[in-house]
């Protein structure tokens, strides 16, 4: 694993890089410069402890780097180019010096976002870069040449980032922050390379000093946000300007973020700006928009772990998973099959039994042909965890109730469950809490979605603390299923039970109408028969699939993001009582969003390929004061991800931060085998002094006396070209990791 340098700009404990050099092609080596940019550098990781478990010298726990960053909403400007360094980082540009422009594939997880507010697992997403590394000699300057597909611009539309990083010299003691300059632009992706039409444009610089400071611009801008801006149309700038003394760590910085927009409603703006002190204790800052000041403790912060590894308890070897591979159209689109599904960009439409490719590396490289698999509804299989309601005490769950017609969201207090809000129009409105025990009846199997996910539970109208609550392992059924291997898998349906060839009315709950059954009144009274097609890989009813008819939209309603069935049993109920021993369920979805299909490829054998399903395992936190102290959480792990981790959105940033930090050294446990795990990624809250003041006068700080605004000056085209075409030549490196077959 590389190691990755974070360029820490100014206030912070040392103004140096991280991390070693690069590699190298031949003769010349590779430079390696930043891959993050942060005013404030973090105080540490956020484990509550190390763990003093044995450790395996040399092993990939041991090895593979934790990193934190100060988040901090001055620094809002900072965000896309950050991004922009953490992909770039991903392409390994260094390397591959001098070996000639290649194509990779990086992964696009807004670094901070959680990710709790998706109804649908659908893996990672990707972005698609083609890069261009190149050196003359060691002693010249590095050039990474950079073009970025990116579909969802602010252009409302396709774009493509041109960009140029200009590497000098690599972060050292002498030079903190290197010798460095990147400019870059984006234009609409029909535009000509040469075009001045920018999407957006803009430059980072570190700026040569000889008084023993450091200092570095940023500055990114389309139009003019002070002035008027059309219908329709859109004005931005953001910049940050930062001068500080390493080895005293005292400094100044400036930041402003600012977008204008136009939308037929009037002109609305976003902005901030503000003038920063700092040295080796607080920071000083003042919004100067409000003429606030706030005073940050710089030894005191809260963390959020945003990322994490897994390893074997034992060899502390890194748990990999067989998680996909990179498969391209025939037009060279680039996207990803995995456990997940099938993914690509968003304009790139993909139909059932379209070839795609798989292409391999080296001189003998072969290109291995797949076909497409697109079927509109999507059978898992679900194997079950049980915790208690104990675990969820206060935490809330959005569910549909069938008599009111409408979701609800309910949380358990200890002793009822409560109804704390109800969507209406689609909007949440909190409702002063009242019983919801009968919400639904006895024995009814209810679906649950909240901070933890998806979760379900069989409903007891007098609910108690020690009442199960069911975390479900979800695997893909397709005709490679073993449960497949002798034909039709037969299933029984009790309730929640869907309808074939669903309506639009039904769809949409209009007039009265639901895509659903009644719910079966008995074990043999109003149940239902399915089939699940090993041919069609569709479940039918009667001979019917159970989907949306032909022509049918969901325009609105609970349907919104997918139509799921209750539990379906491959052995016939005796009585409903056994519903909640069922260790193994399977459950069908279907709609028009890509995580309620099934969307896979099969081999030239006509079999569908299998992944490795994500890894489950039991984790009890453990940390005083948390309301999440002593509860049991199911954890999920695809090689990439840990889930599972409960997260809450922000009513201050709408940003999703996780409630819970896992410590690193925590030993969680699936049956015989055990897994160590280690924080890797996460961010720090600084944390405000009660009287800003008081500070201020006491360490001398001046926030009237500023330094100078970044302006677009020093920007320069990119000028680097047309972007190769590279149609014939598979991804060189997905998500970071450098692909061989």
């Amino acid at each position: 694993m590389t190691m990755k340098r974070n360029l820490v700009l100014a206030y912070a404990a040392t103004l140096t890089a991280c991390g070693g050099g690069g590699g190298s092609t031949g003769d010349v080596n590779g430079l390696q410069g930043p891959e993050q940019v942060t005013i404030v550098e973090s105080s540490g990781s956020g484990s509550q402890r190390l763990g003093g478990a044995r450790r395996v010298a040399g092993s990939d726990y041991e090895t593979d780097q934790t990193r934190f960053w100060v988040h901090d909403e001055s620094m809002k400007s900072l965000e896309t180019i950050n991004m922009i360094l953490c992909s770039l980082g991903q392409t390994h540009y260094y390397d591959q010096v001098n070996a000639g422009p290649y194509r990779a594939l990086v992964a696009c997880e807004e670094r901070g976002s959680g990710g709790g507010e998706s109804r649908g697992d659908q893996g990672t997403e990707y972005e698609e870069w083609t890069v261009d590394c190149t050196r003359a000699n060691n002693s010249a300057a590095q050039v990474v040449k950079f073009w970025v597909n990116n579909e969802d611009s602010m252009a409302g539309g396709p774009a493509l980032i041109y960009g140029k990083l200009t590497l000098e010299q690599e972060p050292s003691d002498a030079v903190p922050l290197g010798v460095f300059t990147l400019v870059f632009k984006s234009l609409p992706a029909a535009a000509a390379h040469s075009a001045t039409n920018t999407v957006f444009e803009g430059y980072m610089r570190s700026i040569a000093r000889n008084d023993g400071q450091s200092e570095v611009e940023f500055y990114m801008g389309h139009g003019d946000p002070d002035g008027t801006v059309g219908n329709g149309d859109y004005a931005m700038r953001e910049r940050v300007h930062v001068i500080g003394d390493p080895d005293a760590e005292t400094g100044r910085a400036y930041s402003e973020w600012k977008m204008v927009m136009d939308h037929g409603f009037g002109q609305q703006v976003e902005q901030g700006e503000y003038t920063m002190q700092f040295n080796a204790q607080y920071l000083a800052r003042k919004d100067m928009g409000g003429n606030t000041v706030e005073v940050f403790d710089r030894a005191d912060f809260e963390s959020h772990v945003f990322r994490y590894g897994v390893y074997d308890a034992e060899t502390e070897e890194r748990v990999d998973r067989l998680s996909g591979f990179p498969v391209e159209d025939a037009d060279g689109h680039h996207g990803w099959v995995g456990f997940h599904g099938l993914w690509f960009p968003g304009n790139v439409e993909i139909e059932d039994g379209q070839t795609l490719y798989r292409r391999g590396y080296g001189p003998n490289a072969t290109t291995t042909e797949y076909t497409a698999v697109i079927v509109p509804g999507r059978l898992e299989k679900r194997t079950r965890t049980s915790l208690t309601l104990q675990d969820v005490l206060d935490e809330e769950f959005d569910t549909f109730s069938h008599s009111a017609g409408t979701e609800i969201r309910i949380k358990f207090d200890g002793t009822d469950w409560m109804k704390t809000a109800e969507r209406t129009n689609g909007e949440w409105t909190s409702v002063t809490p009242a019983n919801a025990n009968s919400a639904f009846t006895d024995n009814t199997p209810v679906h649950l979605w909240g901070q933890r996910g998806s979760m379900e539970t069989f409903w007891d109208t007098t609910p108690s603390t020690s009442q199960a609550i069911i975390s479900w392992q979800h695997e893909p059924m397709t005709a490679s299923s073993p449960e497949l291997a002798n034909g039709d898998l037969t299933l029984h349906g009790y309730f929640h039970q869907m309808r074939a060839n669903i309506t639009s009315n039904q769809a949409n709950y209009q007039n009265s109408e639901s895509p659903y059954f009644p719910d079966a009144t008995a074990v043999n009274s109003g149940n239902k028969t399915y089939v699940f097609d090993r041919e069609t890989m569709m479940l039918t009813l009667d001979g019917d699939p159970v989907r949306l008819a032909d022509g049918v939209e969901i325009t609105g309603g609970p349907g919104m993001f997918g139509l799921n069935c209750g539990p379906l049993y491959a052995t016939a109920l005796t009585d409903f009582n056994e519903m909640p021993n069922a260790t193994v369920t399977y459950e069908w979805s279907t709609g028009s969003n890509p995580w309620n299909q099934l969307r896979t490829v099969k081999n030239a054998n006509n079999e569908i390929i299998n992944f490795d399903p994500p890894l489950h395992f039991t984790y009890v936190h453990d940390e005083d004061g948390s309301p999440f102290d002593g509860r049991s959480f199911v954890l999920q792990w695809d090689g990439q991800h840990l889930g599972g981790i409960p997260h809450e959105e922000s009513q201050e940033d709408n940003r999703w931060y996780p409630l819970i930090n896992i410590p690193t050294g925590t030993v969680a446990v699936d049956g015989e085998d055990s897994y160590k795990i280690k924080q890797l990624e996460g961010e720090q809250l600084m944390v405000a002094v009660a009287d800003p003041n008081a500070v201020i006068a006491a360490q001398g700080f001046d926030l009237d006396t500023t330094i100078s605004e970044p302006t677009n000056e020093f920007y320069e085209d990119p000028r680097i070209g047309a972007k190769p075409d590279l149609s014939d030549a598979a991804p060189l490196y997905v998500a970071g990791v450098a692909q061989v077959q």
